[in-house]
């Protein structure tokens, strides 16, 4: 597909895209079974990952109306994409009609050779970032409180039940149901 207009990365504009390889994957969870089978029930999804190779060029020539030649335009747009990645913000980046959103820039390497003269050529690593956002519920009070007496209800209430008369020692008053009928019959004293 021929592009309309430079790839761009959070407004960064290349000279021109060399390569670029999308990588989609996921995990599929696997459960033994006591039969010795493993069974599956569910597929996550990981980020997308992009890795760009770039050129940026003191002269352009693919997009020349648009980016003015300078002999330090290198060392300028490679401070801008350095400044981008401190941000450690989101960003789109579009190139050749392909759009992706929320993306991250996870590594920039940016190699001075003597071979690339008057160029520099980039290769950035992207993952794209899953933007959640939260939602309220109300509960109704009705679920809460139980029964009747509309109080807190569940294993972290307080009994608030009171003895009457004299205390007797819990040892003594605990015992079965088939003891007492025992003692009351005059098996057991």
């Amino acid at each position: 597909m021929l592009a309309k207009q430079p790839a761009s990365l959070g407004g960064f504009e290349f000279d021109a895209i060399i390569k670029r390889s999308e990588t989609m994957t996921c995990d599929v969870p696997e459960y033994a079974t006591e039969e010795g089978y493993s069974i599956t029930d569910n597929i996550c999804l990981k980020p997308r990952e992009l890795e760009i190779e770039a050129i940026i060029t003191t002269s352009p020539v693919t997009w020349a109306e648009q980016h003015a030649a300078s002999s330090s335009r290198v060392e300028t747009m490679v401070e801008e994409l350095r400044q981008l990645w401190l941000k450690k913000t989101p960003v789109s980046f579009t190139a050749a009609g392909d759009s992706y959103e929320n993306m991250c820039i996870t590594s920039i390497t940016a190699p001075r050779t003597v071979e690339d003269g008057s160029s520099t050529r980039l290769t950035i690593k992207l993952k794209q970032a899953s933007i959640n956002s939260t939602d309220m519920a109300n509960i109704s009070v009705k679920y809460i409180r139980g029964g009747t007496s509309k109080k807190n209800t569940g294993a972290g209430q307080k009994s608030s039940s009171s003895t009457s008369g004299t205390q007797k020692d819990e040892k003594a008053t605990k015992s079965s149901i088939l003891c007492s009928g025992a003692k009351a019959i005059g098996l057991f004293k």
